[in-house]
């Protein structure tokens, strides 16, 4: 919503600036949540991080009490699929980005997001191909 300017309008004191940016660390701080399950993935089964450590990591980046960190860090550490929700987030704002490219400057998101439902749920790289007339950029 805000990279679409929802609340633009209303950025008239600084009071506002302020909570507009604070409202956009907290969007970063929850968009980076998925992928610390991935960094613990990685360091577990390549790095040789203990169990130990990486509860503490969830308990230090995550600020999870220990119960929930325990839980995440098991999830983490034997479930070879949570590394595909980061991938596919990052596969979805790369389409979006070469679509707009391709379709011109402007909000486009209601179009992007209509174009990729009208497709349903194929694999990214087949809407790649169904939205993109640039088959060089599909990658």
């Amino acid at each position: 919503m805000l990279d679409e300017g929802f609340g633009a309008n209303e950025l008239r004191t600084q009071q506002d600036i302020l909570k507009a940016a604070k409202y956009r660390l907290a969007q970063s701080d929850e968009a980076l949540l998925p992928s610390l399950p991935l960094c613990v993935s990685i360091k577990t089964h390549c790095e040789g991080m203990s169990l130990e450590e990486a509860t503490r990591f969830f308990e230090e980046n995550c600020y999870y009490e220990h119960k929930p960190a325990t839980r995440r860090r098991c999830a983490a550490t034997f479930d070879p699929q949570y590394c595909y929700y980061s991938l596919g987030k990052l596969q979805i704002l790369k389409l979006r980005q070469d679509y707009q490219k391709q379709e011109g400057a402007g909000r486009l998101a209601a179009k992007i997001h209509d174009e990729m439902l009208r497709h349903g749920a194929p694999p990214i790289r087949l809407l790649r191909e169904s939205m993109l007339k640039d088959h060089t950029i599909l990658g």
